[in-house]
């Protein structure tokens, strides 16, 4: 088994990360597909940093007015909870690490 995740629907192995409705989902960048997901929850302890964006679809960059909050999840999980419970997908990106 490799270490790269594939899109059973069109095979791409490339991913995008996205919380939605209390889920933690890595999706196909190219058609959209949920390749695998988790509990938001199980991923806030992580201390890596993260820009949180109203998600604006597969594949597509985010607007920079789409921005919600950067930081760790545990900071940021309150703000990326309150655009997700108003329907939002909301579209993580990690932040360069230095």
């Amino acid at each position: 088994m490799g270490d790269t995740l594939t899109c059973m629907s069109c095979g791409l192995d490339k991913t995008e990360s996205v919380v939605h409705g209390g889920s933690y989902i890595l999706r196909c960048a190219a058609c959209g597909e949920a390749v695998v997901a988790t509990s938001f929850m199980a991923m806030l302890h992580s201390e890596h940093e993260w820009a949180a964006f109203i998600d604006s679809g597969p594949g597509k960059v985010p607007r920079p007015e789409a921005l919600i909050a950067r930081g760790p999840l545990h900071q940021i999980s309150t703000a990326i909870n309150v655009a997700a419970c108003n329907g939002n997908p909301i579209r993580l990106i990690p932040e360069k690490m230095d």
